[in-house]
């Protein structure tokens, strides 16, 4: 019997950037905010890694690294709508001390460009 030894068709996938800074006095009610959000996201089958870093030298700036295997256009039209975003966001848009910044990378292709240590 032949085994086909065929790549897998290439997922879509993409990498989310988000940096939001905010007053230092919300940092506690920021992240008290970020967390159901951060957990319904990571629960989505799309999303396969979401890391939320803070700036040592800015304590009220935080970036969020997201990959997601699906395409911006799915990500833009279903999972930016989705209902456990809007608590998170009408809470935070008074402590923005900066608007908020969103940048989408795309990944590069096949493997020679990513290396995944766990």
């Amino acid at each position: 019997m032949a085994t086909n030894l065929a790549a897998p068709p290439a997922l879509e996938s993409f990498s989310l950037h988000v940096r939001i800074t905010v007053g230092l006095e919300h940092i506690e009610a920021f992240l008290a905010a970020l967390k159901p959000a951060y957990l319904a996201v990571i629960a989505e089958p799309e999303n396969v890694y979401f890391e939320v870093f803070q700036n040592p030298d800015n304590l009220g700036e935080f970036r969020f690294v997201e990959h997601w295997n699906a395409s911006v256009e799915w990500f833009l039209t279903v999972q930016a709508k989705k209902e456990y975003y809007v608590p998170y966001q009408t809470t935070i848009k008074e402590m923005y001390v900066k608007p908020r910044e969103i940048e989408i990378w795309k990944r590069m292709g096949g493997t020679e460009w990513r290396n995944v240590k766990l």
